[in-house]
């Protein structure tokens, strides 16, 4: 046997307005509910919809494994499954998937619907994207025109760099911005590039000879050297030495000595008679030794001119010498040689006094740090000179370098104060643009992703041309020909109804005809395969009330069906394992559950009636025997109860009372209400009124309409009201026999057995 729900547990704080703590079960393959309106019966099958709405409500299945799916018609589904399509009167969508997929297409499509409002949005923020870009163009066309200008501004001999860029402004400004992204600042000028550019772009260009260093001046190393430090003077064995060594004044005596032989015998110092041998002594003070060490300082005083005049035809050359133009730092070069030649000058003057003045002690300063500041110069010039010819030899290597490097001057030097400006104002530009891209980006998705929700719609709305078919099958087989479901001509899968006489309806549906054709709905929908994954193959049926305000005609079609679920289950046919029906009409009960013959075919059925208890919880009452006979019968039982237990069964007893008084005394005739009211006084002739005003109302009106909040004592007062209305009327026999009593209770009038 498939699996079948055992127990409804229901229990939890209001819902609905209704608070419940009912337990139904156990249960069988077809239950059948009996209960007036108010009692709770659809409360129990919103339960079965959506359990977790009520706390503490479980379903227990017989094979917890296994359990069916549910699927629950009530007054919730009719309104969540037919509805109308917008503002056309008469036509209307089925299924309550489909009326939900509607509705958002028509949320989507329409005049004001979010399809257009994002594609609003996203022209917006294409227009701002627009304006931005526009932003970019022009500062990039300002600086384009600005480096086109100031080629001119670079030496000629380095315009080679603009090749393949002087015909196109958008491709040198690429270049230009691609330069100063890789270079924030200029590391060289024009002026030393211009000195390379000859190796790299001049074809027939030489390697240059590097320039000769100039030789060092080692003073210390040249004969002579040591005296200069040495009092050059006379011998001290002459009887003048140690006079002229007190004096000190070898040198001047040494000068007076050319004019001794010219004196005429006088002394050439004091003017004196000379003495005899004075001529002998100076001979002899300055001997031999002193001319050897005079003649080394004039050999030093030669070398150290030999030296000087090298250096100055070396000084004077090298600057004309033909790598020495554009490699040797003019600056430099004149600051050195200056030096140099001023220490060479200086040098000069003191070597000469030695010589004039031999006893003179000197210190030349050393020449050689001079002679490296000079020659410092050189050899950066050969440097420079060195890396010229290494361009030649690898010319094609270098050009690519060196154009990339003429690049960074022409962008940092020559278009300094332009590319500033234009580096200033792109960043926020582009940070602007990145911003609305992404905006855009954003917006394109959101309209992609409605459009896509759009298509995905279209093709899940069910088509309505099958369900017609399926339906209109239905009524068929029913014998139901009052109306026909059609497709509707202004609402694609919308739905119409075509009337008896083959006119199309356009009035506004009635509420039966809604209630049934949502009825007809449901019911195809148990019937084929699965309408998804998500959903069970086999079902528990619960059905709440499907007739309402209905004729006798859609009535029996819907009997009709529900008893076709009745006979199917126990057959396993279909899809339904399992019926829960609830009911407040006693003729549609009685129709659903009539049984022509007992037996299997019929399956394991049951029955029950919900009663609701003032201040207490519904119950329900379940048994194996149909304890509805008929609707009047039916009626005279809950009076019964009523009077037995007035707590138990006040809701509802008012409209209980009434329908009895409407159905027997239509038969009966004849009753003059106005005089029926008269014979009552203060509040029972208020309740007498009631009872009578009901009936007059309409076979579905019920008490809580009118506010009122039935108790025990109500009940108590109603009862004694309605039984003494039977009296009046001579009806009491009537009375006593249907509540089942003895004629000794009261006196027999009238014809107790007219509707027994």
């Amino acid at each position: 046997m498939a699996a079948m729900l055992k127990f409804l547990r229901l229990r939890g704080a209001p819902v609905f307005g209704e608070e419940f703590g009912v337990a139904v079960g156990p249960l069988k393959q077809s239950n059948f509910f009996f209960g007036p309106n108010g009692s709770g019966k659809t409360t129990i099958s919103r339960a079965f919809v959506d359990p977790s709405r009520f706390a503490g409500t479980t379903l227990e299945w017989s094979q917890p494994s296994y359990p069916l799916g549910v699927k629950v018609y009530n007054r919730d589904y009719v309104d969540a499954t037919l509805t109308p399509a917008g503002q056309l009167p008469g036509v209307f969508i089925l299924g309550e998937a489909n009326a939900e997929i509607q509705a958002e297409i028509e949320s989507l499509t329409g005049p004001n619907g979010s399809i257009a409002a994002a594609q609003k949005a996203l022209a917006g923020l294409q227009s701002s994207l627009d304006a931005k870009n526009r932003d970019i163009t022009d500062a990039r066309a300002a600086l384009k025109d600005a480096a086109w200008a100031k080629r001119e501004d670079v030496p000629a001999e380095l315009r080679e760099m603009f090749k393949g860029y002087n015909n196109n402004k958008d491709r040198f400004l690429d270049r230009l911005l691609e330069t100063a992204t890789t270079a924030d600042s200029a590391a060289e000028e024009f002026t030393a590039l211009a000195q390379e550019a000859a190796a790299i772009f001049v074809a027939d260009a030489q390697p240059l000879a590097e320039l000769s260093l100039g030789r060092d001046i080692r003073i210390e190393d040249a004969p002579g050297f040591p005296l200069l430090g040495v009092a050059v003077v006379g011998s001290g064995d002459v009887q003048l030495a140690p006079l002229i060594e007190q004096l000190g004044n070898a040198d001047w005596v040494q000068h007076g000595r050319d004019y001794l032989e010219d004196s005429a015998g006088l002394c050439p110092f004091c003017q004196q008679t000379s003495p005899p041998d004075l001529g002998a002594q100076l001979e002899a003070y300055f001997d031999r030794n002193y001319a050897g060490q005079m003649e080394q300082l004039a050999a030093f005083r030669e070398r150290f001119e030999s030296w000087a005049q090298d250096w100055a035809t070396y000084l004077d050359d090298l600057p004309a010498k033909p790598g020495a133009l554009g490699y040797l730092d003019a600056d430099r070069w004149a600051s050195a040689r200056g030096a140099l030649e001023k220490a060479i000058d200086n040098a000069r003057a003191q070597v000469d006094g030695k010589l004039s003045a031999p006893s003179t002690l000197l210190s030349i300063p050393d020449l050689s740090p001079h002679v490296a500041a000079v020659n410092a110069v050189v050899r950066e010039a050969n440097a420079a000179i060195k890396g010229f010819n290494n361009l030649l030899k690898n010319r094609s290597a270098a050009k690519k370098s060196f154009i990339d490097r003429c690049w960074v001057a022409f962008a940092r030097s020559t278009l300094a104060t332009d590319l500033a400006g234009y580096e200033a104002v792109m960043p926020g530009h582009e940070e602007g643009k990145r911003s609305i891209e992404g905006k855009v980006e954003t917006a394109e998705a959101d309209v992609r992703g409605k459009e896509s929700r759009l298509r995905e719609l279209q093709a899940k709305v069910t088509s309505s041309r099958p369900v017609i078919d399926r339906i209109n099958r239905l009524l068929k087989s029913v014998g139901f020909e009052s109306f026909s479901l059609a497709e509707s001509a202004e609402v694609e899968n919308g739905y119409t109804l075509v009337r008896s006489d083959g006119e199309i309806a356009t009035e506004t549906l009635s509420e039966g005809e809604r209630t049934f054709i949502a009825f007809l709905y449901y019911y195809q929908s148990l019937q084929g395969s699965p309408q998804d994954d998500t959903e069970s193959h086999d079902l528990l049926a619960v059905v709440d009330d499907p007739i309402s305000s209905l004729d006798s005609e859609v009535l029996y079609s819907v009997s009709t069906l529900i008893r076709k679920i009745v006979e199917d289950i126990p057959a396993g046919l279909g899809r339904v394992r399992q019926l829960l029906l609830f009911t407040h009409n006693v003729h549609f009960h009685k129709n659903v559950t009539y049984e022509a013959h007992r037996g299997p075919k019929l399956g394991s059925r049951q029955y029950g009636i919900v009663r609701k208890q003032i201040g207490q919880h519904s119950v329900i009452e379940l048994c194996d025997q149909n304890p509805i006979n008929t609707a009047y019968g039916w009626l005279w039982e809950e009076v019964k109860r009523a009077a037995k237990q007035p707590s138990t069964s006040a809701v509802g007893l008012q409209n209980v009372l009434r329908r009895i008084l409407e159905t027997y005394f239509k038969v009966i005739g004849d009753v003059d209400e106005p005089v029926i009211v008269g014979k009552f006084e203060g509040s029972d002739r208020v309740i007498c009124r009631s009872l009578f005003a009901w009936a007059n109302d309409g076979s579905h009106a019920i008490f809580d309409a009118l506010e009122y909040s039935p108790t025990s004592s109500t009940a108590d007062a109603n009862l004694r009201v309605f039984r003494r209305i039977f009296e009046e009327l001579d009806h009491g026999g009537h009375y006593r026999m249907m509540m089942g009593e003895s004629a000794a209770e009261g006196p027999e009038q009238g014809s107790a057995g007219a509707l027994a």
